[in-house]
């Protein structure tokens, strides 16, 4: 198939879980399919055409994306004028909708796959010569991550921006949605939203998932007392689980447990994580070149989500290096978890507590619960098995023009 690829940018590096999808995605589709790559491009990207997606496409073209805080102003300004979400508005650039215009006029797509719903806007862009399928894959319905982080995002102007982000999405997300062939959800509890939303769409899952050859499980520490927490530090989901974790529950494990400590390891940490790193046990480490060290040496990987949407690649990751993952329900969200047998569930301090003294304990408890994740992730994430979906997604679409 001949398949217009549009993403808000280069997936490369794949630091965090959206770019890992991204990058998945498109090292799937490669063999099969000739696939464009249409996407933005920071003004200060100055090495992109060395960028190792290229030779997972037929072509790659961008649009420079300005990061200058006047530039970003305006396009809010503007957006917010039109009624549109702050993210749509952000991420709205003509020279890229012109584009899409250009190459949908002159070419014959059979798909045409947007990532995200805050870019479903560029689907108004397609040329109306155009017969293509079009598919948009949803990282998380966005609506409920805005109302879940609305009920924990301490009073801010960015809570400003989450209501009228919210209140926006609420409205706008299901008429977008309605305007697509064909969906894919990450989980099931995203699909049964979307179906309800968007009846007339093809809906397929396709789980997050991980490289299990790339991620190999090792012996487990013989005694660690070494928590972990990764991901991309400034998202918000992320912020706030770790400033929750840090004020509400470490000092009363460290009470308890003082050789307790615990490594925040990714990219970008915003200013109030980066404090975070003056508690006792805390280290923050910002961008390291391999997350795996951290994880290989841990106790357990700790997922204290109040937030978000979608499933967590970092629980999947852990997994698949045989660790224990203890996690709020919320952060295991969408994932075919077994409590108790695969992974661990606490909401309060005292769970936590008890959850990390079953380990600490009892480490043959603890080796189990790594191999039974491992076992998980081999079985039922690992990438080749979930995009399948995709595939089926993709031939359900096409079935339908050719009949």
């Amino acid at each position: 198939m001949k398949i217009l690829y549009i993403a808000p940018w280069l997936p490369w590096p794949p630091y965090d879980g959206a770019r890992i999808r991204i990058w998945e995605t498109l090292r799937f589709l490669a063999p099969q399919h000739r696939v464009t790559l249409l996407t933005h491009r920071p003004e200060t990207e100055s090495a992109w055409e060395e960028n190792p997606v290229r030779e997972l496409c037929e072509r790659i073209e961008t649009a420079v994306l300005p990061a200058r805080a006047g530039a970003v102003l305006g396009r809010l300004a503007q957006g917010i004028a039109r009624g549109l979400p702050l993210m749509q508005a952000f991420y709205w650039q003509p020279p890229l909708a012109r584009r899409i215009r250009q190459l949908t006029a002159a070419e014959d797509y059979d798909i045409v796959h947007i990532e995200f719903s805050y870019m479903a806007h560029y689907l108004l862009a397609l040329s109306p010569a155009s017969r293509a399928q079009t598919v948009l894959s949803m990282h998380n319905v966005e609506s409920i991550r805005f109302a879940r982080e609305l009920q924990v995002a301490p009073w801010s102007g960015r809570r400003l921006g989450l209501m009228w982000d919210h209140y926006l999405h609420r409205q706008w997300e299901p008429k977008a949605l309605r305007r697509f062939d064909g969906i894919l959800a990450t989980s099931k509890v995203d699909r049964e939203w979307i179906e309800t939303h968007a009846p007339e769409a093809v809906v397929a899952l396709a789980p997050n998932g991980v490289d299990v050859q790339r991620l190999q499980a090792l012996e487990p520490p013989k005694e660690s007392h070494s928590l972990v927490f990764t991901g991309l530090m400034n998202y918000p989901p992320n912020v706030d689980a770790v400033v929750w974790f840090c004020q509400d529950i470490w000092p009363f494990l460290r009470q308890h447990l003082p050789q307790l400590k615990l490594n925040i390891v990714g990219r970008l940490p915003h200013p109030r994580v980066v404090e975070l790193g003056r508690q006792p046990g805390v280290c923050v480490t910002g961008e390291v070149p391999d997350v795996r060290p951290y994880v290989d040496e841990a106790l357990a990987l700790v997922v204290p989500l109040r937030s978000g949407g979608g499933t967590r690649l970092k629980i999947l990751e852990a997994m698949a290096m045989g660790r224990p993952v203890v996690s709020t329900a919320l952060g295991a969200e969408g994932l075919e978890i077994a409590p108790g047998e695969n992974i661990l569930l606490a909401e309060t301090a005292e769970q936590f507590l008890q959850q990390l003294r079953t380990l600490i304990d009892h480490p043959d408890r603890a080796r189990q619960l790594g191999q039974a994740g491992r076992q998980l992730v081999v079985a039922q994430y690992d990438w080749t098995i979930c995009l399948r979906g995709l595939t089926c997604l993709y031939e359900t679409l096409m079935s339908r023009v050719a009949r």
